[in-house]
């Protein structure tokens, strides 16, 4: 059997409105840091001072910017060539998440039930083995067609050993 690869990539332009979300939010937070000058009153149950507000604002500053690199470096791996849906003869591989260069691997003999579900208004592939469960998403491949296609495939290459329920 030949390798079939799927790209499996999240959408650059969904990753890009995070970067600019997060680094207005850090530029905001640390525009404000330089213009707090009196006390912060939130509501009628707290208070801090000037100076607590700074260290408050220094933090929530650092945690956009944390986020923003985060958000720009799945950006970058948004262009690796690892983030693939691979079928090869005796298994499917696929990336574990959008930061780390790890595969998952599921064995097709492993395989003991596929069912499409919908999970949070994003429909995905259940993929049932004898230890755990794995989520191909829809959003993360090109189009419904191509989800379509991984579906067929996998059901496929998987047809000897699913457990008929």
């Amino acid at each position: 059997m030949d390798i079939v690869k799927y790209s499996y990539k999240i959408n650059r332009l969904f990753i890009l409105m995070g970067i600019g979300f997060f680094g207005w939010l850090t530029w905001f937070s640390c525009h404000q840091i330089n213009n707090t000058e009196q006390w912060l009153v939130v509501g009628q149950s707290a208070s801090v001072t000037a100076e607590q507000a700074r260290y408050l604002l220094s933090a929530t500053a650092l945690i956009f910017a944390l986020l923003t690199l985060m958000a720009f470096m799945i950006w970058l791996n948004s262009f690796s060539e690892r983030q693939n849906i691979i079928f090869t003869s005796d298994a499917i591989n696929y990336p574990k998440g959008h930061l780390r260069p790890k595969l998952i691997t599921i064995m097709y003999g492993d395989i003991r039930e596929l069912a499409r579900i919908n999970v949070q208004h994003n429909e995905a592939l259940e993929i049932t083995t004898s230890h755990s469960k794995y989520r191909i998403l829809k959003s993360m491949l090109k189009n419904q067609a191509t989800f379509n296609e991984v579906c067929e495939r996998l059901q496929q290459m998987a047809a000897p050993f699913l457990t008929i329920v």
